[in-house]
């Protein structure tokens, strides 16, 4: 782990009109018990995790840190690749918190590059009224996203807080990996929608504001459901939970996400 690491504590929970709430671009991190420490170099990386010339994580270092932190090794965890808030140590953070389990917080974060996966929109809300991020197979496609490591008791909890989702297992051959340590698994995991996603003859790509999707959504249904500050169509979601999978499947907005599901 870098000198130069620095330190954040995980913040309180963001505005649902301002998922995803990734920020900057994707990055590496370790979440311990001490804070978050940055493990992307000064400035950032300038290139996709798989185009490094040497790899821009160390996973020794990684493994040195998560042993000082008094955490499970990267051979004891699962590989999950993140959409959406879930990128974000700060968000995982807060998953752990609410749980009241007894969990050791630490938890690698790591950048990939994936290809043959885009991210789109869940045909369903979350809890708090946003319209959540969903993977889906896009051919030819390539993504710089998060890679993230969780112990058995983690992967348990972070499960818990996707009911609108399934994890699943994507296999390299069909979806390479590259990790910013130069490894390339040969799967990862990741959280894909239970109802589809949203489309317009083809899935529509994530919105990083809610107010994109809610007035994109608008001007394809001419639903009032959507008009107004996001916000207030966050509340209004929030309260009537079936509302918007009614609209967008009355409206033929929903996609299969074409991702492979176990028989």
């Amino acid at each position: 782990m870098s000198s130069s690491s620095t330190l954040h504590a995980p913040t309180v929970p963001d505005a649902p009109e301002d998922y995803p709430w990734t920020g900057r671009a994707v990055g590496s991190a370790l979440l311990l018990s001490t804070g978050i420490a940055d493990l992307d170099p000064p400035g950032g990386a300038d290139a996709p995790a798989e185009q490094q010339a040497r790899p821009l994580v160390d996973v020794a270092a990684l493994d040195a840190g998560l042993a000082a932190d008094g955490a499970a090794p990267l051979a004891e965890r699962t590989l999950v690749v993140a959409v959406g808030s879930n990128q974000t140590p700060a968000t995982i953070a807060r998953k752990y918190a609410r749980s009241g389990r007894d969990l050791h917080p630490a938890t690698p974060f790591v950048r990939c590059t994936m290809h043959h996966l885009a991210v789109g929109h869940c045909a369903h809300i979350s809890a708090r009224g946003y319209v959540p991020a969903a993977p889906y197979r896009a051919e030819g496609e390539r993504m710089e996203l998060v890679a993230t490591w969780f112990d058995p008791g983690q992967l348990a909890v972070v499960d818990e807080t996707e009911p609108n989702y399934d994890r699943l297992r994507l296999e390299a051959e069909s979806f390479p990996v590259t990790l910013a340590t130069g490894e390339r698994p040969k799967h990862v995991d990741v959280y894909a929608s239970r109802w589809g996603v949203l489309a317009h003859e083809q899935p529509i790509p994530l919105r990083h504001r809610q107010q994109e999707i809610f007035d994109e959504l608008v001007a394809l249904t001419g639903s009032d459901l959507l008009r107004g500050d996001a916000a207030e169509i966050c509340g209004r979601l929030e309260a009537n939970p079936e509302a918007l999978r009614t609209l967008v499947r009355e409206h033929s907005l929903v996609a299969d996400d074409g991702l492979p599901r176990p028989t």
